[in-house]
């Protein structure tokens, strides 16, 4: 038997040709046709759901293969979605539920309205969207992934304006300092320059999103938009006037003002669509190279922990490491929580079962691991090396474990 982590390094040394052996596969490969020749006719949860072949697809890239069964608690989790932190799967402390209402949203958006004053003399209420979750710490906006999305606001009863926002390499050049490491400071400021570049009401002749709509990255770390004030003198600069020359003002608050964010499509058939965290991902047709890609990098995970669980512990950390903020995520996951008490040296079994001891497991996590660091491939897989050999130190004692130790 080859020690955990020989396979470990035979399978990541070059993952795209093991992913790419594991596509070809003939009952693998079909399944993937049959998802891409039929997602793009589901249109609502019900069509998901009904058509077994595509459901149990979907469940196995999102790695919930074993709640396939669960079709009531399932269909709780699509239907409240994740564009709101009370959703049914924002409240599961397990983020699978979050990516998997996201990659099957059928709503086509999210909208707020602001408030009227409660007395007089009193502004009227802010109409914004925040994000039920927080960015990555860094988002691949480099290739061919992209988000794309549509920011609209009312500005009164008869005037409604919008802009497309599109984030991806073209866009953020010379706004990211890396587009393969984009922060969600970048990315806000992205957004914020689309919608500047989107102009003033009858000044520009383009749609006037510019002053009446901001975004932001609020203390939690999630995206926020929301509705501004704004004055303008018109096209000549000056007081008075009429049509173009028209002074304008546009209160940020009240019932008039209204503001949502919609889906649109990607700008091409090859893109690969990037959710950045404010719950407004595009449909199941448009990711549909998301979940084929996510399926076979579950697939390849599961067949390697056929023969070795260290195997598929190690590569699945791999993928999941990148998107790890603090321990508290490490702590919610089975699976990270294993890996990491393995390379500290606790039991793998080890819990925190009161807030005391949780707040504990962070320090000793926090102080042993450096979770910053594995947003650089290279100690990411150092240390994910390190536990596949601790872990054939621990389990597989015929594969000689003091080798491995210093290999």
């Amino acid at each position: 038997m080859t020690d955990t982590l020989t396979s470990y390094r035979l399978i990541a040394r070059d993952l795209t040709a093991s992913l790419k052996r594991k596509a070809a596969e003939p009952t693998l490969a079909r399944e993937t046709a049959y998802y891409e020749a039929n997602i793009g006719k589901v249109k609502t949860v019900d069509d998901l759901m009904s058509d077994r072949r595509l459901y149990t697809y979907a469940m196995k890239a999102y790695g919930l293969e074993d709640m396939t069964y669960a079709k009531a608690f399932m269909r709780k989790v699509l239907t409240e979605g994740a564009g709101s932190a009370a959703s049914f799967a924002n409240r599961l402390a397990d983020d699978r539920y979050v990516a998997f209402a996201r990659a099957f949203n059928f709503k086509a958006a999210v909208s707020a309205a602001g408030t009227d004053p409660t007395e007089f003399g009193k502004a009227g209420g802010r109409a914004g969207i925040t994000a039920s979750a927080a960015l990555a710490a860094t988002t691949d906006l480099s290739g061919t992934n992209e988000a794309r999305f549509l920011i609209e606001s009312t500005i009164d009863a008869t005037t409604t304006k919008s802009v497309t926002i599109t984030l991806n390499a073209k866009t953020l050049a010379g706004l990211a300092a890396d587009v393969a490491k984009v922060t969600p400071e970048e990315i806000a400021r992205a957004i914020n320059a689309q919608i500047a570049a989107s102009g003033e009401d009858g000044i520009t002749g383009e749609t006037g999103l510019r002053g009446k709509v901001q975004v932001g990255v609020g203390v939690t770390g999630a995206l926020f938009f929301e509705t501004t004030a704004y004055d303008s003198l018109g096209a000549d600069g000056a007081v008075g006037g009429t049509g173009r020359d028209a002074d304008v003002t546009v209160f940020a608050g009240g019932k008039a003002r209204t503001l949502s964010i919609r889906n649109v499509g990607l700008t091409g058939d090859d893109r690969i669509a990037v959710n950045v965290g404010f719950g407004t991902g595009l449909g199941p047709d448009a990711s549909a190279r998301t979940v084929t890609d996510a399926y076979l990098r579950q697939a390849l995970e599961s067949e390697a922990g056929v023969e070795d669980t260290g195997v598929r512990l190690a590569l699945y950390f791999a993928r999941k490491a990148p998107t790890i903020g603090s321990a508290y995520d490490i702590l919610g996951d089975p699976a990270l929580s294993q890996v990491a008490n393995t390379v500290i040296g606790l039991p793998a079994t080890s819990g925190a079962a009161t807030s005391e001891a949780l707040a504990r497991r962070v320090r000793l996590i926090s102080s042993k691991i450096d979770i910053p660091s594995f947003q650089e491939p290279a100690k990411l897989d150092a240390f994910v090396r390190r536990f596949a050999a601790i872990w054939d130190a621990q389990n597989n004692t015929s594969s000689a474990p003091a080798l491995a130790l210093f290999s």
